[in-house]
């Protein structure tokens, strides 16, 4: 018989791996820790791309009203038929001082048609705003997600150190009576080893992924702790729709047929503000098509004109002055070779529109489709998890340990066990993270509400760094 090696150690340190896995709160860092909504405010409070999708829709907008006015009218004032031997300006009947005033008119319906296809434009940016705070939104929960990952990891790998320093320690003592061999010893000091360099790794991701955050919300990033408490997102609600159907085929008890399915998902995401732009710009080009068409239109000018003269006529009398008033007409008179060619320009410019348009909604559902089944498939893994493999491998693990201290298995197969049973919690826990970061993308491509844009501020980010800078300086 082995000397006795306690399996309550085993238990205690199995003990404490579950306790990590279901992400206990410890109120001493959270106090202090930033969470992912906090992340998620700050990220959007500091882009600049929302605040210049942002500007250039007022300049839009602001253009629109500029462009749907008339032209400045034009003041004309000469003087005419002077005389060059004399310059008198009363030696002939003809001469005259002229001041008149000229206003175009633009082709047919140019006018509210720039102005429209502007407030248009305009109005598209304000989507483009909204769809880069979703985008925003998306990258910085699956970063902190990310980060959130590699900190419970190495928690878990620093909690196991102990585990494998005690089973070392014992080893040795067992060793120094003959109990076990030199390989024994070796192994316990190379897995040990191994553990420290995977403790490495992962303080080496969540680094990595803090450096990415920091781009989004500055230096609380790297420098404050990481909350301790897994978050909760909740898939969007799609009326009285369960999204999860769409991922269910009808011989898995599903709703919807593939078919179905799509047509459901595509017209849920007809809101969206992606397809909202870019079913915005088709509006656009088919305003440029109006407008091409208004060329076929005369461009119409009005100019009247009033000239003053000096002198007398042969009888004595005064000269009268001129009163004079024309109108201009553009004569549009090469169409086949110039408006018909615009308005076939334009024609197309649309049908490219509306194909970017109909290959992003494609795209769209398709990748929501395989969101959702990814999660229908993480969902059946975790609930596998929960029910048999983290017990089982935990049982295992003792059990191993239990046969080696009866000489019924050797110190390798203790190893191969804990080892396994260590790597099946760090994949429940990639599990809980890689379901959280599905349903933020869902979040993503179903948003529950849009973001008031206009109540963001900079000042919000700061408030909240220095918020948690007061935070971590009291738990110290």
């Amino acid at each position: 018989m082995k000397g006795k090696l306690h399996s309550s150690h085993f238990s205690v340190s199995v003990g404490k791996a579950v306790a990590t896995i279901t992400f206990a709160v410890h109120s001493a860092l959270s106090s202090a820790a930033i969470t992912i909504e906090q992340a998620q405010l700050m990220a959007v409070s500091n882009d600049s791309g929302i605040a210049q999708f942002q500007d250039k829709s007022k300049a839009a907008s602001y253009e629109a009203v500029a462009m749907g006015q008339l032209p400045d009218p034009i003041l004309i004032v000469g003087a005419q038929n002077i005389p060059t031997d004399t310059f008198q300006f009363d030696q002939e009947p003809m001469s005259q001082i002229k001041v008149g005033i000229k206003q175009m008119f633009p082709q047919g319906d140019t006018l509210s048609l720039r102005e429209n296809k502007l407030n248009t434009q305009a109005s598209s940016l304000e989507d483009k705003a909204q769809a880069r705070y979703l985008t925003i939104s998306r990258q910085v929960r699956n970063i902190w997600l990310e980060i959130f990952y590699w900190e419970q990891a190495s928690q878990i790998l620093n909690q196991d150190q102990a585990l494998f320093q005690q089973l070392l320690e014992v080893t040795r003592s067992l060793y120094s009576v003959g109990n076990v061999k030199q390989q024994d010893v070796l192994r316990a000091e190379l897995e040990l080893s191994r553990l420290h360099e995977r403790v490495i790794k992962a303080n080496r991701r969540s680094e990595t992924q803090r450096a990415l955050l920091s781009r989004w919300v500055g230096g609380v990033a790297i420098d404050e702790p990481w909350s301790q408490s897994l978050p909760i997102l909740r898939t969007p609600k799609l009326d009285s729709v369960n999204i999860l159907d769409f991922a269910k085929a009808k011989r898995e008890g599903g709703k919807f047929s593939p078919q179905q399915a799509q047509q459901e998902i595509a017209k849920f995401l007809q809101t969206h503000p992606t397809l909202i732009d870019l079913e915005k710009q088709v509006n656009v080009a088919d305003h440029e098509i109006r407008i091409s068409e208004q060329r076929y239109k005369p461009t119409w000018g009005v100019e009247l004109n009033y000239g003053y003269r000096d002198g007398e006529n042969n009888d004595g009398s005064d000269r009268s002055d001129f009163v004079s008033a024309m109108v201009n007409v553009s004569l549009p008179l090469f169409a086949n070779t110039r408006q018909d060619k615009s308005v076939q320009s334009a024609v197309h410019r649309k049908e490219a529109q509306k194909n970017i348009h109909q290959d992003m909604l494609r795209k769209m559902v398709g990748e929501v489709q395989t969101i959702l089944r990814r999660l229908q498939q993480t969902e059946e893994q975790l609930a596998l998890f929960d029910e048999e493999i983290l017990t089982k491998a935990s049982l295992h693990a003792e059990a191993s340990l239990n046969a080696y201290q009866a000489d019924a298995a050797d110190f390798s197969a203790v190893m191969r066990a804990f080892i396994s049973e260590q790597g099946d919690r760090l994949d429940y826990a990639r599990l809980q993270t890689t379901r959280l970061q599905l349903i933020s993308a869902l979040r993503f491509y179903f948003p529950t509400s849009l973001a008031d844009l206009s109540q963001l501020h900079h000042s919000d980010s700061y408030l909240i760094q220095s918020n948690l800078m007061s935070s971590q300086g009291e738990s110290r």
